[in-house]
C-alpha cells in the first residue's frame, strides 16, 4: 500500500509532494539494487520528510500527511 501510494503521490500536480514521492521511489530502487545500504536508504528517506523543511514548502495538510505516512511505512520494511 505504501509504495502504492509514493506512485500516486509522484503523480500528482503538487510538485513538493511529487518530486519528493520521486525521490523515495528511486531511493527504494537504488537499495533493491545493492546500490546504497539499507541506513543509507533510511536517513535519505528521513531526510525528505524534514519537518522544517517540509513545512515551509507544503500547502496541502492531507497530501503532507499522507507522503509522510507512506515514506515511513516504506521505511519500516526495506
Amino acid at each position: 500500500m505504501s509504495m502504492q501510494m509514493l506512485y500516486e503521490i509522484a503523480g500528482c500536480p503538487r510538485g513538493w509532494a511529487a518530486q519528493r514521492a520521486a525521490m523515495v521511489i528511486a531511493i527504494t530502487e537504488q537499495l533493491q539494487a545493492n546500490n546504497i545500504t539499507r541506513e543509507e536508504a533510511l536517513e535519505l528517506m528521513q531526510d525528505l520528510v524534514r519537518m522544517d523543511v517540509l513545512d515551509s514548502e507544503a500547502d496541502d495538510i492531507e497530501l503532507k500527511t499522507a507522503l509522510v505516512s507512506a515514506v515511513y511505512a516504506v521505511a519500516k520494511v526495506i
